[in-house]
């Protein structure tokens, strides 16, 4: 007997008995699986685009079914308006969704849906005159949320994520919701050691991220990020904990108040934000692209100039270190309506090219 097959033997002795409670091997051909992989090529699973948001939708291509997606940014940077923008843009398609947006709550978030819709902050918890809300908000607009399709968890403390899944799955069952917002992570984590949170929320993302694959349904979830010296969310590795749920989930996003090098080239305004691809499974080339999100009040957002940076032949094998890489001239395009009169006044170039070259 050779040296081989004499190893194998002493090792299914050695380890005889101890593999019999695991269930048999899961396994196909890919011929099996290949005319299922076609017809998704040729017919996908429909997607959920924002027709208030265009670019993003064509960068991206919407939220798509079965996808988990990070939104990261610094505190007060406005992670719930964009939220409340994106609901608002949702209702207006009457597109079912579900929020749980438990740091702020229901009532909150709602009075975050009318200020962007009306394109001011009536989120003060000042008083609003009641002849300025009948002019403001006139009976179809209230209409048009009353009976929207937007849904909202009563929770506003924490609860198991366990609990969080059978809500979501209940919601896209009963009332076939397809997008869902949840704010934020924290409040799904059990409370434990500063030593144990970082396992914790890795339990956490892990639970959801599998349930997203099993699920027709696209979740944003919240995250919050690590401390840097200058409060911008630069790269996917500032967010709070370990890579593990940058590494499983689908997408990552970052929002930031505008550089000041977008500031001082008159592409964004102080009160702007700065919306970051910092990874996209499905649309790789996406990755490294800036939209501006000109604010209203800081309220309401409206698309501004779309600054896509691509790799120079050089970099495109670089090894990623975590840090920026040295990337090429930004260009910049897709400016949408709304933002084409102010970069005219700022005597700024424009280009009305696809989103997606």
């Amino acid at each position: 007997m050779d040296d081989w097959c004499l190893f194998r033997k002493n090792r299914l002795h050695a380890t005889e008995g101890i593999l019999d409670h695991l269930p048999p091997t899961q396994y196909e051909l890919a011929g099996d699986t290949l005319m299922e992989a076609v017809a998704n090529l040729l017919v996908p699973a429909p997607s959920v685009k924002l027709v208030q948001f265009p670019n993003f939708s064509a960068i991206t291509g919407g939220f798509r079914p079965n996808e988990f997606t990070i939104l990261c940014g610094a505190t007060g940077t406005g992670k719930t308006t964009l939220l409340a923008n994106w609901s608002d843009a949702l209702i207006s398609q009457e597109i079912p969704h579900f929020v749980a947006s438990v740091e702020t709550g229901r009532h909150d978030f709602v009075r975050r849906i009318i200020s962007a819709r009306i394109g001011k902050d009536w989120n003060t918890g000042d008083a609003i005159p009641l002849e300025e809300v009948r002019r403001t908000l006139n009976p179809p607009e209230l209409e048009r949320i009353k009976n929207s399709k937007l849904y909202l968890s009563l929770y506003e403390n924490r609860f198991s994520i366990e609990q969080l899944i059978h809500d979501i799955e209940y919601m896209v069952e009963t009332h076939g919701v397809k997008v869902c917002f949840i704010d934020n992570l924290n409040f799904f984590m059990e409370v434990t050691s500063a030593q144990q949170s970082v396992v914790e929320m890795d339990r956490v993302i892990h639970e959801m991220i599998i349930f997203c694959k099993r699920c027709p349904v696209h979740v944003v979830m919240v995250m919050h990020p690590k401390k840097t010296m200058d409060g911008r969310v630069e790269s996917e590795f500032d967010i709070k904990g370990s890579s593990t749920s940058v590494q499983e989930s689908q997408n990552v996003l970052l929002f930031n108040r505008p550089k000041q090098e977008f500031i001082d080239q008159g592409l964004a305004d102080y009160g702007d934000r700065e919306l970051t691809i910092a990874k996209m499974r499905r649309r790789g080339s996406a990755v490294g692209t800036r939209m501006i999100l000109s604010g209203i009040d800081g309220v309401k957002y409206l698309e501004g100039a779309m600054i896509c940076r691509h790799k120079n032949k050089s970099d495109t094998t670089a090894p990623s270190t975590g840090s920026a890489q040295k990337l090429s001239q930004p260009i910049y395009r897709g400016v949408s309506n709304g933002s084409m009169s102010s970069m005219k006044m700022r005597g700024l170039k424009y280009q009305r090219g696809s989103s997606e070259e």
